[in-house]
């Protein structure tokens, strides 16, 4: 039963590991302006975060 508990600890960390892999990475603040109009749309004219 011990055991059984210790694989499956195991295996979420590994999973989770590969799912924090997998995510988009988001642009640094000092990287450049982030543009934050939604996807697609055409008459937008793109802020930037300021921090």
């Amino acid at each position: 039963m011990k055991r059984a508990i210790r694989i499956s600890l195991l295996m979420v960390g590994l999973v989770g590991t590969f799912i924090a892999a997998s995510v988009q990475q988001v642009p640094a603040l000092d990287g450049g302006p982030l543009p934050l109009c939604p996807p697609r749309q055409t008459n937008c004219v793109p802020t930037t975060f300021l921090h």
